[in-house]
C-alpha cells in the first residue's frame, strides 16, 4: 500500500475507534470503512470533482446489477424522483401525462414521493395501504381509480413491496403509466426480478441510512433510449451533450454554439465523481450487506418471540407471496391491546438507547403540506394509514450481523414496558 494510502487508513481507523455513539443501538451503522475512504481521496487527489467517467461506471455496474437497461445517477434519491416525474410528462416523450392527470399514491410514502408530482402539474391522490405489508392495498387502488387517472406511484416502504403481479395487472389493464419509487427497498425482488425495474421507470436512493450510501446521490433506471436520452438531458440543464444523436441535433442547429445547445427543459441534478467513487465500492459490498439485513431481521424476530414477556403484543409487517424481501428497517406495530401511547413507548425506546422513527412520515394526508393541494383529503377514511401512523414505528436493520447481546438487549427492551 502507498503511504498516503497507509496513513489515511491509520486515521480513519483511529476515529472510527473514538467516533461517539449517542445510541446504544443506532438506526444506522457505519457501512463503509478504510477502502472507500482511499476511493474518495484518489478521487479528489485527481482534481476531476464534476461528474465524469466514475459516474458513467458506476451507472453501468448498477443498472447490470439491478437488470435494467439504462440507468442515470442522481444527486439524491428525491432528485431521482423528480427526474421521474420530469420524464413521464415531458412534452418530447411519446408517452406522456398532462397536466391536472390524477397520479394514484400510497398514504404512507416519503414527501418527494409526492411534490414532484405537484411540480410536474399532477394530481396526486392517496389510496390507503396494508397495514400487514405497509404497502398499498390493492383494494383501495381499485376503488381510487377513476377515468382521470393516467398513472401509478409505486412506493415500496422500508424493503417491502405489494402483490405486485396483481399492480402490474391492474396497471397494464388501463395502459397506465407505472413509476417505482424503490428508494427504500434496493435489493428486494418480486418473483426473480428486482423492484424498480418493472414500471416504466424506477428510482433508488444512496443517502446515508439506506441499503448502500454515496452520502447523498440516486439513480433512475429505464427501459427505452428515448427514456435514457430524455433523463440524461434533462438531469444537465435540457443540453445535448450526452445524447445519442447529439450529432444529429448539432446539425441541425448550426447556428447555435454545440457546446451549449438546449433542446428540452432541465435542473442540474448531476452527481459528483466522489458518490459515484463510493457507489462503486459499496454496491460490490450490496450483496453481503443485504443478506446481512435480512438475517438481522429474522434474528430479532426470533428473540423476540422467544422472550419470555412475549405475548404477541407487537405485529410485524410480512412480505407478500412471491417477494424476496431486504428489509430497510425493523418495522412494528403495537396492537391495540397495548395500553401504552406510541409517543411514550418511543420516548422509553429512545431513553434505553434504542434509535427510532415514524414508518416513513405515518399518513401523507395529514401532513400539512399536502393538504395545501388536497384540501378535501379525508385523513381518517385511510383506514390502514391511520393505523400505521398510529401505532407503527421501525428501529434499525444493520449492514453487518448483529450478536447475540445485542437482539438479547432488542428483545428486552422492546418488551419491557409492554
Amino acid at each position: 500500500m502507498e503511504d498516503w494510502k497507509r496513513a489515511i487508513t491509520d486515521e480513519w481507523n483511529r476515529r472510527q475507534a473514538n467516533r461517539p455513539k449517542p445510541f446504544s443501538f443506532p438506526l444506522v451503522e457505519q457501512a463503509f470503512d478504510a477502502d472507500e475512504i482511499v476511493e474518495m481521496a484518489e478521487v479528489l487527489l485527481s482534481g476531476q470533482l464534476t461528474m465524469s467517467n466514475r459516474v458513467r461506471e458506476f451507472e453501468k455496474k448498477f443498472a447490470e446489477f439491478v437488470g435494467a437497461p439504462y440507468a442515470v445517477m442522481v444527486n439524491s434519491g428525491s432528485s431521482a424522483n423528480l427526474l421521474a416525474a420530469a420524464l413521464v410528462t415531458n412534452l418530447l416523450r411519446d408517452k406522456k401525462l398532462e397536466k391536472g392527470d390524477e397520479i394514484l399514491v400510497p398514504a404512507v410514502c416519503w414527501s418527494t414521493s409526492v411534490w414532484p408530482l405537484v411540480q410536474m402539474g399532477l394530481k396526486p391522490i392517496f389510496v390507503d395501504v396494508d397495514p400487514r405489508t405497509l404497502n398499498v392495498s390493492i383494494e383501495s387502488l381499485k376503488a381510487k381509480a377513476s377515468a382521470r387517472t393516467r398513472a401509478f406511484m409505486a412506493v415500496h416502504i422500508l424493503g417491502n413491496c405489494a402483490p405486485m403481479d396483481e399492480v402490474l395487472a391492474f396497471v397494464r389493464e388501463r395502459d397506465w403509466i407505472l413509476i417505482e419509487d424503490t428508494c427504500e427497498s434496493l435489493g428486494t425482488k418480486w418473483k426473480g426480478k428486482y423492484l424498480g425495474t418493472m414500471g416504466e421507470v424506477g428510482t433508488y436512493s444512496f443517502y446515508f441510512s439506506h441499503h448502500m450510501t454515496t452520502g447523498e446521490g440516486g439513480m433512475v433506471v429505464c427501459h427505452t433510449l428515448q427514456d435514457y436520452d430524455l433523463l440524461k438531458c434533462l438531469r444537465a440543464h435540457g443540453w445535448t451533450r450526452e445524447l445519442s444523436n447529439r450529432a444529429e441535433l448539432e446539425r441541425d442547429f448550426s447556428n447555435v454554439d454545440p457546446r451549449f445547445l438546449f433542446v428540452n427543459v432541465g435542473f442540474n441534478l448531476r452527481p459528483m465523481e466522489i458518490q459515484a467513487a463510493l457507489g462503486v465500492k459499496q454496491l460490490a459490498k450490496l450483496p453481503t450487506m443485504n443478506a446481512n439485513r435480512v438475517r438481522n431481521r429474522q434474528l430479532v424476530v426470533d428473540s423476540i418471540q422467544a422472550h419470555p414477556k412475549w405475548k404477541g403484543q407487537l405485529e410485524f409487517p410480512e412480505a407478500p407471496a412471491g417477494a424476496d424481501v431486504v428489509w430497510f428497517g425493523f418495522s412494528v406495530l403495537l396492537k391495540e391491546s397495548v395500553s401504552i401511547s406510541l409517543r411514550e413507548y418511543l420516548e422509553k425506546l429512545s431513553a434505553a438507547g434504542i434509535e427510532n422513527r415514524p414508518i416513513v412520515s405515518g399518513n401523507f394526508a395529514r401532513q400539512p403540506g399536502y393538504q395545501l393541494v388536497l384540501p378535501e383529503i379525508d385523513a381518517e377514511a385511510l383506514v390502514g394509514a391511520e393505523r400505521i401512523h398510529e401505532r407503527g414505528f421501525f428501529i434499525g436493520v444493520h449492514s453487518g450481523l448483529l450478536t447475540k447481546a445485542q437482539t438479547d438487549f432488542l428483545a428486552d427492551t422492546l418488551l419491557r414496558d409492554l
